[in-house]
């Protein structure tokens, strides 16, 4: 019996043009199949280019174990259903069959879709939000007559948010392929039954939650799991358990009501209660919210309203097997989970954080659990092998999630000394003084230009976003790409191929972007990442903790982001950089300075500007030479 260090070496080597077998690699790997082999619970955080992958998925598919993998980010999922698995099949020389699943509401359904288009234009208008139905739906049809998966991630340029909504269905609302019309050729229940055949499924962090939230539903057994990007998974786990309700719910109840019956006033009443309750959570968007005695009183006349008309639906006698049946059967459907999302709020204890989020235009309350630990104590830990592991583990993560084991950490293979260097703009500013903006921006203008571009500038909010590129649009010495302004990806390839421009982007490319080489080298950060004293979980934990709030709750949650927003920088062996932390607090805040230092990769330190301009001037030398 070969030894997993044995298969390690095997899987390196069969990579075309020669893998490198890693220390970190090999220690991840062999506590991996220890774990494994004891059923227990593994925390490890690997830094960046220590091939956590392979290092986790070779004892994982060498013990012969059914294994669910559950990451945060579409692009690793991709990553290891396309490369990394077949890496590892091919090296131990044994096949390997591995599958994605999705929620369903990323699945089109052909119920939904032959529906649409046998309805009524003005049902169409309505279901598509005000497009014209032809063009919004033609190349829907024509996709779907050709997709094997039905996987709206295969549809390009992407459908709006209303359009699919409109061809697609959630659990909330499916009533099974059992009773569906088109259920034998239903997209979302062969991705289930493929993965459950499967020896390695492939999912995101949500889905793992709604399946143990419905005590071990939705993924057929397995013997391992294990969570990529395990950082994110507490608060993943917090929104997946919780509960939302909105005016909107109501509303589509009513769309579903008329789209079946004649009787307006059933609807107009059921539109009535999501107005009010609207009317209601307004006032509280961003917000921390209690169920006060008029809160309550509305959300119980919903309530009663929704079961009259959940009632009604099923004294219809429509024909069977057609699409008023179909139709009926998911009204059927939303209308049970409507009840039960609202006791559930209704219910909410002191382990619940009740809040307001979405917008003005459509408020939805939110019941988020402060403790997640209790289900996983009952539906994971002892019950199979768990491995979180990420680039970045806060050392509370394990107290966080139930379980008393501590995190391995496992060092990266980069020579961080050399190839980066750590500038924290001591001269600038404290970022609440009222100065801190122009002169932010006056130093991203002098360090982007000694970079020549080649930038990932970051930012704590869309608002600080926005001013710097309103400040430096006709400053810097190439075009700022701007978040929103185009997807996600093709934004980082304009960066790869525009070598003159820097990406100004906020929270969601602190972590998950991968650009190596000279594309990039230059990351800011335009300051520490402390939550705000109004967000309404991190205030709820704030009040738990007590005392040692700012030490239990906010340090944490900044080292983390902190450390993956200077983790896109180094991707490579070869790459080199700075980052630069645009706030004065990283060096001179004695209370908490170290702690967010030594929780960064171990980069050379520097204050002096002129260091830093002078090592930017020669990377972009350097990288001009090598692109000529």
């Amino acid at each position: 019996m070969t030894s997993t260090s044995d298969d390690l070496h095997k899987v390196t080597n069969s990579i075309p043009g020669g893998g490198e077998l890693r220390p970190g690699q090999e220690q991840m790997a062999n506590a991996v199949a220890e774990a494994i082999d004891d059923q227990k619970t593994l925390l490890v955080e690997a830094g960046t280019g220590t091939g956590k992958s392979l290092a986790y998925l070779t004892p994982a598919i060498s013990a012969n174990k059914r294994t669910v993998v559950a990451t945060a980010t579409i692009a690793l999922q991709s990553q290891l259903a396309e490369h990394d698995i077949s890496r590892v099949a091919t090296g131990l020389d044994r096949h390997v069959s591995a599958r994605i699943l999705k929620g369903r509401s990323n699945y089109l359904c052909r119920q939904a879709l032959g529906e649409i288009t046998r309805s009524k234009h003005e049902e169409q208008l309505q279901l598509l939000g005000g497009r014209n139905p032809s063009a919004a739906l033609e190349p829907i049809i024509e996709w779907a007559e050709t997709t094997t998966t039905g996987d709206k991630e295969e549809l390009q340029p992407s459908p709006t948010h209303d359009v699919w909504s409109a061809v697609s269905v959630g659990a909330d609302d499916c009533p099974g392929a059992a009773r569906c019309p088109e259920g034998e050729e239903c997209f979302a229940e062969r991705a289930r039954n493929e993965a459950y055949e499967a020896d390695v499924i492939i999912t995101n962090h949500h889905y793992y939650g709604v399946h143990l939230a419905s005590g071990g539903e939705l993924l057929p057994e397995h013997d391992v799991v294990i969570f990529d990007e395990a950082h994110q998974l507490v608060d993943t786990l917090g929104a997946t358990c919780g509960t939302e309700l909105g005016g909107r719910r109501l509303a589509n109840l009513a769309r579903r009501w008329r789209s079946v019956s004649t009787d307006e006033e059933a609807a107009a009443a059921i539109e009535r209660n999501g107005n009010g309750l609207d009317a209601l959570l307004r006032p509280s968007v961003g917000a921390r919210c209690d169920l006060s005695s008029e809160l309550i009183a509305h959300l119980v006349a919903a309530r009663e309203r929704v079961e009259t008309t959940v009632r009604k639906l099923h004294q219809l006698n429509p024909p069977p097997g057609g699409d008023a049946e179909a139709k009926i059967d998911r009204a059927i459907q939303a209308g049970n989970h409507l009840v039960d999302d609202i006791d559930a709020i209704i219910e909410a204890d002191d382990e619940d954080v009740l809040w307001v989020g979405g917008s003005d235009i459509n408020p939805v309350l939110k019941r988020t659990p402060l403790n997640v630990a209790e289900l996983l104590d009952l539906h994971l830990w002892d019950s199979k092998a768990a491995i979180l592991t990420s680039a970045t583990l806060a050392d509370d993560v394990g107290l966080r999630l139930g379980t008393r084991e501590p995190v391995m950490r496992v060092e990266s293979p980069f020579n961080y000394e050399k190839q980066g260097l750590l500038y924290c703009a001591t001269h600038l500013p404290d970022p609440r003084a009222d100065n801190y903006r122009d002169a932010l921006h006056d130093e991203l203008d002098t360090l982007i230009t000694a970079a020549g571009g080649r930038t990932l500038a970051l930012f704590t909010s869309y608002w600080a976003m926005n001013l710097a590129v309103e400040a430096l649009a006709s400053r810097l010495p190439g075009p700022i790409l701007v978040q929103g302004d185009a997807p996600r990806e093709k934004l980082i390839q304009q960066l790869r191929s525009q070598h003159n421009s820097a990406l100004f982007a906020t929270m969601s490319f602190w972590q998950g972007v991968d650009i190596a080489g000279d594309d990039l080298i230059l990351v800011t950060i335009d300051r520490i990442p402390f939550p705000r004293p109004d967000e309404p979980i991190t205030q709820a934990l704030r009040e738990k903790a007590g005392a040692a709030a700012f030490r239990l709750v906010d340090i944490p949650r900044a080292q983390t982001l902190l450390a993956q927003a200077a983790g896109r920088l180094i991707r490579r062996s070869d790459d080199e950089g700075v980052v630069a932390v645009l706030d004065p607090r990283l060096a001179k805040n004695k209370s908490y300075r170290w702690e967010l230092i030594n929780a960064l990769p171990p980069m050379s330190r520097t204050g002096d500007r002129d260091i830093v301009v002078g090592r930017l001037q020669q990377l972009q030398r350097d990288a001009s030479g090598s692109d000529s």
